[in-house]
């Protein structure tokens, strides 16, 4: 079946250079092999980069440019796309020109994506001397008329430095430069004391970093790759962190394909190589100092198998398996996502189930059958398969299926700890194929014991950031915590990072109380 989905659409109002792998054309390419579809409007026309001689062409006349943006606007671009990509300006009448297109935009739509790449200079020009290759004025004018329509900025570590005016030489003066530019900053070549390559994102509140290998040297484009990707993968649904994360991955692969085919001035860019399988790098929470866990819990054969990951990056993740939920909670992990019912009704509100799960079914379609109705709160004091289905009937329920009845003795640990408060803030229930429907877009398309199965969530989690060593070859013995209950769980920490974040979504919106004052939500 052909895929509907509407195609996001990006204005991108950056450079043309037409035998370069840099600039707008490559930001066009980038976001194009994310099924991302660009609109460039050139700032600049050129045959070459400038490094390399006398580029040929010049800059767009503004009034030519105004022209063509006055086209693509009666032509409905403003109300189509989805972001606006600002990058390379010669001048600033080109400048004010752009922010005026963001401001018509905005005003019909305040929350538009507005990213501003603001290419003035890098600390590595002129033999290492380091400043701007624009002039003042137009690095002014940006700083002045376009930053503060920006959602998010991608500049390197000299431009974030010279557009806050202060000093960025550590990790701190980072983020606080960065705070005082946009409520979304993706630094690259951020301050570190390794020999590694850092990307620091930094919003009001928080701020990660992510580091790779330096390859040396690179060619142009590099910065346009990133920004390119980053938004692509936020248009996809990414958190800032994550996408700036997956953004440095993409660099990696390229830089590693360019250096392997031989390239010394252009950075080698096809379509398989933008739209390769990646692992994104660890993030790590800038100041943090002990590490803050998270859980993600499913029911095997010898209890529960665990995945833990420290939210702040100090530490790997971790798996385990706990012979009981008491101790998994124990652990010591600040929020638990686990695959279990957590609060029942006393009598039914409508057929098949809790609220929760009636939405987790029509949010799966083909993989509904996954989520099978709860007991009522009567039949889980039975312990013979003949005396639940008689108690949940009796409390005007349906019979119960063998598989719900075999989790009784799972979902009565769970019960017996439960409280209204930790359901609130500490322990919530989950399920791994609504948490992976909900990051991928789409419910999964294979079952999940097939090897394709295991596959298709393998890949999810390693493009999440877990390493697939975690998960394969299997650690545990298999009679005792199958691979599909690991990878389930896995799939649940994810869930419990978004909870943390506050980004994971309920089902429903606004979810009842059980009569203990238990929250019924599925998380994801």
């Amino acid at each position: 079946m052909a895929d509907t989905t509407p195609q996001p659409r990006v204005l991108v109002i950056s450079s043309l250079v037409a035998t370069s792998e840099v600039g707008g054309g490559v930001t066009a390419q980038v976001l194009a092999a994310h099924s991302v579809r660009p609109h460039l409007a050139p700032t600049v026309m050129l045959g070459r980069h400038p490094a390399l001689g006398a580029p040929g062409g010049g800059p767009v006349p503004i009034t030519l440019m105004t022209s063509a943006l006055e086209g693509a606007k009666a032509n409905g671009a403003l109300d189509a796309v989805d972001a606006i990509f600002t990058g390379y300006f010669h001048n600033p009448d080109q400048v004010r020109l752009a922010a005026g297109v963001i401001a018509e935009a905005r005003s019909q739509r305040p929350d538009l994506l507005v990213m501003v790449d603001p290419i003035l200079g890098d600390g590595e020009a002129d033999g290492g001397e380091g400043g701007l290759y624009v002039s003042a004025d137009t690095a002014r004018t940006i700083r002045e008329a376009l930053l503060p329509m920006a959602s998010v900025i991608t500049p390197n570590r000299f431009e974030l430095a010279w557009l806050a005016q202060t000093p960025v030489e550590t990790p701190e003066q980072a983020v606080a430069a960065a705070r005082q530019l946009a409520p979304v900053v993706l630094c690259t070549s951020a301050p570190t004391d390794l020999h590694d390559v850092c990307v620091m994102t930094v919003t009001g509140d928080d701020a990660f970093s992510a580091r790779m290998p330096r390859i040396d040297p690179a060619p142009f484009g590099t910065g346009d790759v990133f920004a390119a990707s980053a938004l692509a993968e936020r248009l996809k649904g990414a958190r800032w962190r994550d996408a700036a994360a997956r953004a440095m991955a993409r660099i990696s692969h390229v830089l590693e394909e360019t250096r392997l085919a031989g390239e010394t001035a252009d950075l080698r860019l096809t379509r398989e190589i933008l739209q390769a399988p990646l692992r994104a790098p660890a993030l790590r929470r800038v100041g943090a100092r002990r590490p803050a866990w998270v859980m993600g819990l499913d029911g095997c054969k010898a209890g529960w198998a665990g995945v833990m990951v420290d939210l702040n990056g100090l530490e790997a993740p971790r798996r385990a398996v706990f012979e009981r939920f008491q101790d998994a909670f124990d652990w010591g992990a600040q929020v638990i996502a686990v695959d279990m019912p957590i609060g029942f009704q006393t009598q039914p509100s409508g057929p098949s189930g809790r609220a929760c799960e009636r939405a987790a079914r029509q949010r799966l379609g083909p993989r509904r059958n996954s989520v099978f109705p709860s007991p009522l709160r009567a039949a889980l004091a039975a312990t013979e398969y003949e005396e639940a289905n008689r108690l949940n009937r009796a409390a005007g329920g349906q019979g119960l299926s063998k598989q719900a009845f075999n989790l009784f003795p799972k979902i009565r640990e769970i019960d017996a700890l439960m409280t209204p408060e930790l359901s609130r803030g500490v322990i919530f229930e989950t399920h791994p194929e609504v948490s992976f429907a909900v990051l991928s877009g789409a419910p999964a398309r294979h079952r999940k014991k097939t090897r394709e199965g295991r596959d298709e969530r393998l890949a999810l989690l390693v493009r999440e950031g877990l390493p697939q060593a975690l998960f394969e070859p299997h650690p545990f013995k298999s009679a005792l915590c199958p691979p599909d209950d690991l990878i389930d769980a896995g799939l649940c920490v994810l869930t419990a990072q978004r909870i943390a974040a506050g980004e994971a979504e309920c089902l429903p919106a606004d979810p009842p109380e059980d009569e203990r004052d238990l929250i019924m939500a599925i998380h994801a």
